[in-house]
């Protein structure tokens, strides 16, 4: 199991954080990727080649930055 969180900026409410980090598991999901939302701002893979193409996919949005939290 892989862990990723996305990093938002701090003004934003949990709300937010978590309608975002949603549509990014949707935007996974619609690219083959199974993922699923562990919190707010956590989402979690269960592959590293699911891992290597979420992080790839998910650094190009500008409303949040990923770190890889656990593997």
């Amino acid at each position: 199991m892989y862990t990723l969180r996305l990093l938002y900026p701090q003004q934003h409410l949990s709300d937010y954080c978590d309608h975002i980090t949603h549509s990014a598991v949707t935007d996974l999901f619609v690219k083959g990727i199974h993922a699923s939302q562990n919190s707010h701002d956590t989402i979690i893979l269960h592959s590293a080649k699911d891992l290597t193409l979420a992080i790839a996919i998910l650094s190009s949005n500008s409303l949040y930055s990923v770190k890889i939290v656990s593997k």
